[in-house]
């Protein structure tokens, strides 16, 4: 599906219709894009930091911080306004640290979301209780580190966490099934809109069907004796078998 933006705001925020032709291609052939693994000449992206549970850890920006600082800002709020404004600058940031003074964890330690550990001497006795690494990390993260409240909570969800267990070992167990083929599609039907404005007018529909164009126009279907390709905004492209 292609969708041509033929819609838009106008002045006063006032909806308009685009008077423009777009010639689309009866056949588009997108093989070009198709991936194929790293390929002489090309270098890999390094990939990006990881906590320990797997979650991306943001590296902030230590000058940005700094100059926060500099500013009479506590250290904690300053790692907060860096990150929450994505290491985007200076201004941002303070505007950031102003807007939130008043927050009563302003000056609290700072904690990445996501960037939860857990204590490695409570998972393992976890885990000796025949309990899976998942299921310690879980308990741990939904009790703060506090091992006895995390036993509690295992255990009180034993049913549960089974079930859990069940369902991914069945959804290992099944191969994904993904469709292939050929990257040539032909265009087998649009949409357009009749009318000078979006207040007026509606939608006709134009079908390739039996190796001619058909228009559904209300109550209407008809043989298009002249296409209008070039005016539809939504266009259908089905992929052509392989041959």
């Amino acid at each position: 599906m292609v969708q041509l933006k033929k819609f838009a705001l106008g002045k006063n925020w006032i909806p308009k219709k685009l008077d423009v032709e777009m010639m689309m291609p009866q056949e588009l052939d997108l093989t070009f894009l198709r991936g194929s693994g790293l390929q002489p000449g090309e270098e890999l992206l390094p990939e990006p930091k990881q906590t320990h549970e797997g979650s991306t850890q943001v590296e902030l920006d230590e000058a940005l911080v700094s100059q926060l600082c500099d500013m009479g800002f506590p250290l904690e709020a300053c790692k907060k306004a860096v990150y929450y404004t994505q290491n985007s600058g200076i201004e941002a940031a303070t505007n950031w640290a102003m807007v939130h003074i008043a927050d009563p964890d302003y000056a609290a330690p700072f904690v990445q979301p996501g960037a939860f550990q857990a204590d490695v001497a409570a998972v393992s006795t976890i885990e000796a209780m025949g309990f899976s690494r998942d299921q310690a990390l879980k308990a741990l993260k939904a009790t703060d580190n506090n091992l006895e409240r995390a036993l509690d909570w295992i255990f009180s969800r034993s049913d549960e966490l089974c079930a859990e267990n069940n369902d991914a070992m069945d959804t290992d167990a099944v191969s994904p099934h993904i469709r292939d083929g050929s990257g040539k599609y032909q265009l087998v039907a649009f949409i357009s809109h009749m009318g000078e404005s979006t207040m007026v007018g509606h939608y006709v529909c134009h079908i390739f069907k039996d190796g001619r164009w058909v228009i559904f126009n209300d109550n209407k279907v008809a043989v298009s004796e002249h296409l209008p390709k070039e005016f539809g905004y939504l266009y259908l492209y089905q992929r052509v078998p392989n041959s």
